[in-house]
């Protein structure tokens, strides 16, 4: 378990002789990487995208990337601030909010940079997170909270015997990992408990090893690169997280090829000019993170990364390597002849986004990329005409027989283009890239973006005159509208109103603040948000969730991102002790709304909006009943993968007003 450092350089030393695989330090792709990141840091020192504030994640990932290029990212500064100085501000800010997660990647960047995390800024991170280890060895409540905890640990010699056992228990029967005990298998959790296996100090010949090494064999795609699974394109932050796995089992990933095509030569090909690189072959999002994520992958080195790990050169002139080109090519193609019901037919309108399109005839072959644009178009007895949607639509449940397109954020094109739509409505999720390149190939595409109750009312509106359905539309719109004056008649005169929050997430805790669906909820059913203060969906510590104590707390449903599974958010806050004297618990009021009816831009939102009354007011609406619960249960199971994170575990369901 102590033997970690010489470990990984052995299983560097197997893959060095491998060939041209990992790259070295001075390879001219990762000094332009190291000028890209470098670019990201902001005037207090920290890192973050272009555009936007640094952030602690986002940072670790940079400074240990850095590291493994061979940098000493300490001193690296922005505005008089360097990267220690934002650590040092942001220290007592990661305790006091961050889960389990950021615990473990902060002991992980400290230790990248040579420094004690067990007394850095008189703070103890070893055994913070150590305390949130369980008996059986599992860290927090899921695959992926204990697989960091893991390499965290092993890091700085602790014993993680009994986490490694627990993680193997959790090996699904395909020889994956899943990111919560009873979810499907992926490829990011199998890479990245790969890592934590090696970290624990399992021997690559190991079952569990070798049974995971063939899983991701099989999920390798005809591109060579990787996807987090369903349909989704093969994108950067997957490609590394299984390289490193690779890496860490012993393995060389250059050897990983199918056809011509190999998973160092997809990362490899999705590198931009500048350093950075893309999500996907079209999609640029977040490539400060991505180029982060791609470049420890490509130099060989999986987590933990220390400076002496460093593959360096081994000569004074670095050999050139060729200009990386997206390795994915899109056919050319033009837009079909319209199969109309009239063909004098012609309507020219404006979507969300301030487009102007002009639809000629009634679009009869529909690809849906947004979960909330499948559900009005069902709404609107369209489903005949839907002939391509996302992994992520699973309302009604007739759409989960259409064939899939892709991800939320991570859109097969080539799927999109084999459907043959004559309409494609999209949404701000599904990024810009991807919007404009369906477009440039000659689709019609309609986007859209409700960021209010009555923006989704016109958006349903909108489509039915996309769609030459008007008549359905306005009196869906009428019947919407009407439900929803039936609701606010009754509360807005109210004198007194509770206060409420909407918890998304609970590793660190998640709540709906301003600007988002929930809010809008809250207020329209009577109630007052008590995070109102927070921008969009954000981060609360612990203490001010207790000081604030609101009356009612209401929870997602599921996993807190779907409707599936057993509902974890809120068994956390019928078992934690630490929250049994908040006065919603105490007085049985923590509800389970619908994870997906409340955060969709959808006819359901008026259904959250009706449970949500009911349940603040049930003297005015049908009461609503609190979820009944047991004594505390062990963490069970659940069925939705994260995308990811919260990354990720915000970022793709929907939520894309970043």
């Amino acid at each position: 378990m102590k033997r970690i450092g010489l470990t990984l350089f052995i299983l560097l030393l197997c893959v060095v002789s491998c060939g041209a695989y990992p790259l070295n330090t001075d390879d001219p792709g990762i000094q332009a990487s190291v000028d890209y990141i470098r670019g990201c840091q902001k005037s207090d020192g920290g890192f973050g995208e272009i555009g936007r504030e640094s952030s602690p994640g986002t940072t670790s990932w940079v400074i240990m990337a850095a590291v493994a290029a061979g940098e000493d990212p300490r001193n690296w500064a922005n505005g008089g601030n360097s990267t220690l100085d934002y650590l040092r501000s942001m220290n007592d800010e990661i305790l006091a909010k961050g889960g389990t997660v950021d615990i473990a990647r902060t002991i992980l960047t400290l230790v990248a940079i040579g420094e004690d995390p067990r007394a850095f800024c008189g703070t103890d991170h070893v055994t913070e997170l150590k305390s949130r280890v369980k008996p059986d060895g599992q860290a927090g409540d899921h695959v992926y909270t204990t697989i960091w905890t893991i390499i965290a640990l092993a890091s700085v010699g602790e014993d993680t015997d009994s986490s490694a056992e627990w993680l193997i228990a959790r090996q699904n029967t395909d020889g994956g990992f899943p990111w919560t005990p009873g979810a499907e298998s992926d490829p990011d959790d199998t890479g990245a408990a790969l890592e934590a296996l090696a970290a624990a100090g399992v021997s690559s010949d190991a079952t569990v090893v070798q049974n995971a090494l063939a899983y991701l064999k099989g999920m390798q795609q005809e591109d060579g690169g990787f996807h987090y699974g369903g349909t989704s394109a093969t994108n950067a932050a997957s490609d590394a997280w299984v390289i490193q796995g690779i890496v860490a089992a012993g393995e060389n990933p250059a050897e990983w090829v199918v056809g011509e095509r190999g998973v160092v030569e997809h990362l490899l090909g999705l590198q931009n000019p500048d350093g950075s690189f893309r999500y996907t072959a079209y999609v640029t999002d977040s490539p400060c993170r991505m180029t982060a994520s791609a470049m420890p992958a490509l130099l060989g080195m999986p987590y933990p990364i220390t400076s002496a790990q460093v593959q360096r050169p081994q000569s004074s002139t670095p050999e050139p390597r060729a200009t990386t080109v997206p390795l994915t090519s899109t056919p050319t193609v033009t837009t079909a002849p319209v199969v109309t019901d009239n063909s004098q037919r012609s309507v020219t309108v404006t979507d969300d986004f301030g487009e102007i399109i002009t639809i000629r005839g009634t679009p009869q072959r529909i690809v849906s990329l947004a979960p909330s644009n499948t559900e009005i178009l069902y709404a609107l007895d369209l489903d005949d005409r839907v002939v391509g949607v996302t992994d992520y639509c699973n309302y009604p449940p007739e759409a989960a027989d259409k064939p899939r397109v892709g991800g939320y954020s991570t859109v097969n094109i080539e799927k999109v283009i084999a459907a043959e739509p004559d309409l494609v409505l999209a949404a701000l999720g599904n990024t810009e890239d991807v919007v404009n390149r369906l477009r440039s190939l000659g689709l019609t595409v309609v986007s859209l973006n409700p960021l209010t109750v009555e923006d989704v009312l016109h958006d349903i509106e909108l489509l039915g005159v996309v769609t030459g359905q008007e008549e359905e539309a306005s009196t869906l719109v009428g019947e919407l509208r009407a439900r929803v004056e039936a609701v606010t008649g009754k509360t807005e005169t109210l004198e007194e109103k509770p206060s409420v929050t909407h918890v998304v997430w609970y590793d660190p805790i998640w709540v709906s603040g301003r600007d988002t669906f929930q809010d809008e909820v809250i207020r329209m059913a009577g109630g007052v948000n008590v995070f109102d203060q927070v921008d969009g969906w954000g981060i609360v510590s612990l203490e001010e969730f207790i000081v604030m104590d609101p009356d009612y707390i209401l929870v997602s449903s599921g996993d807190g991102m779907s409707e599936r599974g057993r509902d974890i958010v809120y068994d956390y806050f019928m078992n934690e002790p630490r929250m049994q004297e908040l006065t919603a618990v105490r007085n049985g009021r923590v509800y389970v709304i619908d994870a997906d009816a409340a955060s969709r831009g959808g006819p359901r939102i008026v259904d959250a909006l009706e449970e949500a009354a009911a349940i603040l007011h049930p003297d005015l609406f049908e009461a609503g009943s609190p979820k009944e619960t047991t004594a505390a249960r062990s963490p069970g199971f659940t069925v939705i993968t994260l995308a990811c994170a919260l990354l990720v575990l915000l970022l793709i369901h929907e939520r894309g007003r970043k």
